[in-house]
């Protein structure tokens, strides 16, 4: 091969090169005029653009080129399930959602010659405060910090009087499930009366109000009777409640032998919440009299209290009963021989007059005769002047006497009071 022939073969590959390489500009050119922009939005480093909850969102695709395309939005939502929703002939497409929810989110594809795909997250706060709760586990205490119902999941930040655990501390906090972050401390390292917080962030949270909640350890204290008295042959029922204690403390029953007590055929034992109740099934004095422990525990201390139990006889039982039922019935006896005695005292007469003031002049038969004669038809006398009438031997007072004339009256009586 001669020289020139060598020279057209090193030239052509070099014609080539260039073609492709000019190629590839104008195709990366061409790509970057194709452009997607959703706002307001924030892009993640993955490329992942997020909204908030309840905003206006605005999804916009254009091209740079002035020649007319067919523009595409295609939608594919949680259910994988395809939605095309805007189709137009151009260089430019926008549509916006108003209100977006958590339904919205998903991938949305603008399609022309080619397509570009947003993976769009919508995120929200979660719901009220935070929660704290304690729970004992062996010798330790698992604090709890539940913020719930948000995207995505929060940052929790435990601290107390000596300093801050956050998610990331191995030594003390565990990362939680969901919406729970778990920290894990020794029941030696705490006290009664100590506090701890738990602060919760959130990408969505814009209230100025902090998103926290408290924990007060204590230790356990347990409330009974001292005394509980039976009768044999009867169940007897023990009550112990904790009357204080974070974490909630375990109650166990012990028998005077610091034995621990559990179900049987003898033994009942029942625990709600902090109150625990054990059941004595069909006693016996000389088996089941005597002392029974309530322990209280968790791992800031433990806590015991005694309850006695004691037994009555039945015999004395009914003996009394009988006792006090006689008693009442000598005592109702004499009580009503006394009132049959002395029933003039309670028991009154009727009485007719009105007043003690009241004067009561009678007629002698004589002159009753005479007041007959003339036509009277009773007996009838001035008194503390009012008439009084007397009728088949009952006398009536009146408030307005009837007036008495002279020519009424018998002729010696008219005499005497003409003169």
């Amino acid at each position: 091969m001669g020289p020139g022939s060598m020279g057209r073969g090193r030239h052509l590959p070099f014609v080539a090169v260039l073609g492709l390489t000019l190629c590839a500009l104008l195709g990366a050119v061409d790509a970057e005029e194709f452009t997607v922009t959703i706002t307001p939005g924030e892009t993640l480093p993955n490329g992942t653009i997020y909204v908030f909850k309840h905003s206006k969102v605005s999804f916009n695709c254009s091209s740079r080129s002035q020649q007319k395309s067919n523009i595409s939005w295609n939608y594919i939502g949680p259910d994988s399930k395809q939605e095309t929703f805007v189709n137009v002939e151009g260089t430019y497409s926008e549509f916006t959602l108003s209100n977006v929810d958590s339904d919205n989110q998903g991938n949305y594809t603008c399609s022309t010659n080619e397509s570009v795909t947003k993976e769009v997250l919508v995120y929200h706060p979660p719901e009220g405060p935070p929660l704290c709760h304690a729970e004992s586990s062996g010798n330790y205490v698992n604090l709890f910090c539940s913020w719930t119902n948000g995207y995505p999941h929060p940052i929790f930040v435990w601290s107390n009087a000596t300093g801050n655990f956050g998610s990331g501390d191995q030594t003390h906090g565990q990362p939680g499930l969901n919406d729970t972050m778990v920290l894990q401390v020794k029941g030696s390292e705490t006290y009664d009366g100590q506090i701890f917080k738990c602060v919760g962030s959130h990408v969505a949270y814009e209230q100025r109000m902090e998103p926290s909640c408290s924990l007060l350890l204590k230790a356990p204290l347990p409330e009974t009777q001292p005394l509980v008295t039976g009768f044999e042959g009867k169940n007897i029922t023990l009550t112990c409640r904790a009357k204080e204690g974070n974490p909630p403390p375990k109650l166990t029953w012990i028998r005077n032998n610091k034995t621990e007590i559990f179900t049987n055929k003898k033994y009942i034992v029942l625990q709600e919440g902090i109150t625990s109740v054990l059941t004595i099934q069909r006693t016996f004095k000389a088996q089941d009299e005597g002392s029974y422990i309530c322990k209280c525990e968790n791992p800031l201390g433990i806590k015991e209290m005694e309850i006695w139990v004691s037994f009555n006889n039945k015999n004395i039982s009914g003996l009394v009963g009988v006792i006090a039922v006689l008693a009442l019935l000598c005592i109702a006896a004499i009580l009503g021989i006394f009132l049959y005695r002395h029933r003039n005292l309670f028991v009154t007469r009727r009485r007719f007059w009105q007043s003690g003031s009241n004067v009561f002049t009678l007629v002698d038969s004589e002159e009753e005769e005479e007041f007959a004669d003339e036509g009277s038809s009773g007996i009838t006398s001035v008194v503390n002047h009012q008439s009084a009438e007397s009728m088949n031997g009952h006398v009536f007072v009146e408030d307005n006497p009837p007036k008495i004339y002279n020519d009424r009256l018998p002729s010696e009586k008219r005499n005497e009071t003409d003169a």
